[in-house]
């Protein structure tokens, strides 16, 4: 067979040393390369994840050679109709190599940085975060973006350079996590009956750990109260359950016992001249 809807295969068109078979083999082989690439990288990802690889590492070295193989395809296929893909990289890369490195810096130093939490690891994919001033949920990691929903429904996209950049506060590496609070009381209040009373509330709580203890203690001594510090421990999940519940709780049972909340207040001292 020669002919294809009424072109002769093999005969080259006018002013190029292009025929229309290398013309379809092109096709072939680009389209064909670009979903074949897709399978692979998707089993090489599953292929990682069941061998315990680390989510955010396989997600990066999947990227990584998912770049690679589209232009070995995209190569591959150029090569067919007579052009040397490989050697037209390299006069573009020494044409414009210098002018690239700087338009570029930022990306590549995002590379370098997505590289780099890979390796280091300082959350996975679902974690919840505090990063470049922004917080909320990991959602994925990419070669050079990290990307992140926070609370209110947003989806920032930052990227890797300023995420490595920055101190990174993860605050749900662990599975347990303490509720820091404080709260004022009357300087007339009765400390230890305080205390005690701080301390069941807490402990009624079924969300609140019971080891680590509950700690309440005074923490210091403002113009109109005394500061207590409240440190009860609870799972990961349920900090801000806690947090609120707590809030709402120790109101109620400060009013039951009898445990005043002082409002600000000024001494003035008023001096009657003569």
């Amino acid at each position: 067979m020669t002919e294809f809807m009424g072109l002769h295969l093999y005969e080259e068109f006018p002013g190029t040393n292009i025929t229309p078979f290398q013309v379809i083999m092109f096709l072939i082989v680009l389209i064909g390369g670009i979903i074949a690439v897709r399978i692979v990288s998707y089993l090489l990802k599953k292929t990682f994840l069941r061998m315990k690889v680390y989510e955010v590492l396989a997600e990066f070295i999947v990227r990584i050679l998912r770049v690679i193989l589209y232009l070995f395809v995209i190569g591959a296929a150029f090569a067919i109709v007579g052009i040397n893909f490989g050697f037209a990289l390299l006069s573009i890369s020494v044409v414009f190599g210098f002018v690239l490195g700087f338009a570029l810096g930022d990306t590549l130093a995002s590379i370098a940085a997505g590289f780099m939490i890979s390796i280091t690891r300082p959350f996975k994919i679902g974690d919840y975060v505090e990063v470049s001033g922004v917080a909320g949920i990991i959602t994925a990691v990419g070669i050079s973006i990290t990307e992140i929903d926070t609370p209110d429904n947003k989806h920032i996209v930052v990227p890797n350079k300023a995420v490595w950049g920055s101190n990174i506060v993860n605050y749900t590496k662990f599975g347990t996590r303490r509720v820091d609070m404080e709260v004022g009381i009357a300087y007339e209040t009765d400390l230890d009956h305080a205390l005690k009373t701080t301390i069941d509330i807490c402990n009624a709580n079924e969300k609140v750990l019971k080891d680590p203890a509950v700690q309440v203690a005074v923490k210091d001594y403002g113009d109109s109260a005394i500061m207590l510090v409240i440190r009860p421990w609870c799972n990961t999940v349920d900090y801000w359950d806690v947090f609120f519940e707590l809030r709402k709780a120790i109101k109620e049972g400060y009013e039951k016992a009898g445990i005043a909340f002082p409002y600000p207040q000024v001494d003035v001292h008023m001096v009657e001249k003569k």
